[in-house]
């Protein structure tokens, strides 16, 4: 079959504390890539991630804890359930501001060729 295919997470790569990050590849050709990572990130209890920005659009999917997104124009308040549009080159960072751990699984777009 051409038009569809199983697809399979590649090799973990730790980003940083915290932060894992896994891109997505064919399972019968693992040749095949698509343009997007996966990012699974867990912050501890009050806990700040480092304010960054990149050249892809990124969506978040809040699946426990609570706490903040930061952008240059505000906070936005986050919690277990939410989903979190970041627009490119937008300097951006979360903050825990629960008492227990924050995760968030995230797709982003690799930029392509």
């Amino acid at each position: 079959m051409k038009n569809a295919q199983l697809m399979t997470l590649g090799d973990v790569t730790v980003y940083s504390p915290g932060v894992l990050i896994q891109d997505v590849k064919g399972i019968d050709d693992p040749e095949i890539t698509v343009p997007v990572e996966f990012i699974e990130f867990r912050l501890d209890p009050l806990a700040v991630s480092a304010p960054h920005s990149h050249p892809s659009t990124e969506i978040w999917r809040i699946t426990s804890g609570r706490g903040q997104v930061v952008t240059d124009d505000g906070e936005l308040a986050v919690k277990a359930g939410d989903l979190v549009f970041l627009r490119p080159n937008q300097t951006h960072h979360l903050r825990n501001s629960g008492s227990e751990v924050l995760s968030a699984f995230s797709i982003s777009w690799k930029q392509t060729q």
